[in-house]
């Protein structure tokens, strides 16, 4: 049993819920994604195949949108900061994607609250990329090349996630993901070395800040929501360092091996992260995460019958040209496999009187549907999990011109998150979810 699970049963409460966000890069084929049939019984689709271990698991939802009418004209970037904040444009100061209003009400309970994370940093698998000692490891290419900060090539194409208006950085590396929720520190503590470390951090984070709120009564409205955006920052990395300093997780907990690195395969290192996922809402380390599976506008090659892609360039323009149109359709059944490896993961371990899965709510889409048009209508999502049974899933469920944000709202009020609206997109409520 997870520990928070067992902690709950000891109090008498219910297992906590957690949330997974995950980006479907660039759009789908939609003849080949949405099935023909509502209900328990519909055929799964080309694009969908990989879902036959965890039908039952899963509520295929179709004819949704994002807005009132179609964002053409903001193409990938558009869809791709409205996907989990329900806004046509982001706000300076007030902004939130779910998974962060879902993160600061949690927070007190883990030790970190939210995990961002991505497996595509300009483009992984390029030829660029090595593995020269032979342990299915890439090698750094500098010496800072596993820190936490996103090296992308663009804010627009690579950050799904918004905190008051301002976007967060993605985290690539396994090992910097681990360490982050589980720790490198031995079971004994922190060494002084450790803690003198700490307090160095927090005398500069002190002066900092200090600076900072010197400066907001000498400048402008503009600045001053610059400057809230930076002590937010400098919060978050105060919080972190509080949580440091409480040492790993609880013994109860077996956090496994700490990894190696990034894998050179992508199957191996998208289904690696997918399980640090499930390992630390197991632990209750965190209860909320985001997992990019690409950029919106994706490099990243695939190799397709022995011909080589790259998946934005190549085969998500395709042009209708056949042999485009097959590997997009790939590329896109392999995107839906990792979906489906972390279910199959999360329905692995138990809790309370039934799995992990029980209590997760995974929400699934993309930036845009028709990866060929950019269109923000009959968006592809999938939703895993009961979110303690908000969600009935084993079904292909129409809800023709309703919301993403609709599903969103859904979802905090599943976490009993008191919010009568969320974003200027959503309208209500789904009805049918549950």
């Amino acid at each position: 049993m997870a520990p928070s699970a067992a902690r709950a049963q000891a109090s008498g409460a219910k297992p906590p819920l957690r949330f997974v966000g995950m980006f479907h890069s660039a759009g789908v084929v939609p003849d080949q994604w949405f099935p023909t049939t509502e209900g328990a019984n519909y055929a799964l689709t080309p694009t969908l195949s990989p879902l036959a271990p965890v039908k039952d698991d899963v509520l295929v939802l179709s004819g949704m949108r994002l807005g009132a009418w179609d964002y053409y004209e903001r193409t990938h970037e558009g869809g791709f900061w409205m996907m989990l904040t329900a806004s046509e444009r982001i706000v300076a100061g007030s902004t939130d994607s779910i998974d962060q209003v879902i993160a600061r009400a949690t927070s007190a309970q883990v030790r970190v609250p939210a995990l961002t994370l991505s497996v595509e940093n300009n483009g992984y698998y390029n030829p660029g990329y090595r593995d020269a000692n032979g342990d299915g490891f890439i090698d750094p290419k500098t010496s800072s090349y596993d820190d936490t900060q996103d090296h992308c090539s663009g804010e627009d194409h690579c950050m799904v996630t918004f905190s008051r208006g301002r976007r967060l950085p993605n985290v690539y590396n396994p090992r910097v993901i681990f360490d982050r929720l589980f720790g490198s520190l031995p079971a004994e503590g922190p060494t002084d070395a450790e803690r003198r470390r700490w307090m160095y951090r927090r005398s500069v984070l002190d002066r900092m800040t200090g600076q900072a709120k010197a400066l907001q009564a000498k400048v402008g409205q503009a600045d001053k929501l610059r400057l809230d955006e930076y002590l937010t920052g400098i919060r978050e990395i105060e919080v972190a360092i509080q949580k440091a300093e409480q040492g790993a997780p609880a013994a109860a907990c077996a956090t496994g091996a700490r990894p190696v690195g990034i894998p050179m395969d992508g199957t191996a290192y998208a289904n690696l992260m997918c399980d640090l996922i499930v390992k630390s809402f197991e632990c209750d380390a965190t209860r909320v995460a985001t997992l990019m599976l690409g950029m919106c506008v994706s490099p990243m090659m695939f190799t397709v019958n022995g011909r080589a892609f790259s998946h934005h360039g190549d085969a998500s323009h395709h042009g209708n040209d056949p042999v485009k149109l097959a590997a997009k359709v790939e590329i896109d059944r392999w995107q839906v496999a990792r979906f489906a490896h972390l279910v199959q993961r999360l329905k692995a371990v138990p809790e309370g009187e039934g799995t992990l899965l029980d209590n997760v709510a995974v929400f699934y889409s993309s930036d845009i549907s028709h990866s060929d048009w950019h269109n923000h209508y009959d968006m592809p999502v999938l939703l895993a999990g009961r979110a303690g049974g908000a969600i009935r899933p084993g079904r292909h469920m129409r809800a023709q011109g309703k919301r993403c944000g609709d599903v969103l709202l859904s979802i905090l009020q599943a976490f009993e998150i008191p919010r009568g609206t969320f974003g200027p997109l959503a309208q209500g409520p789904l009805a049918g979810l549950a």
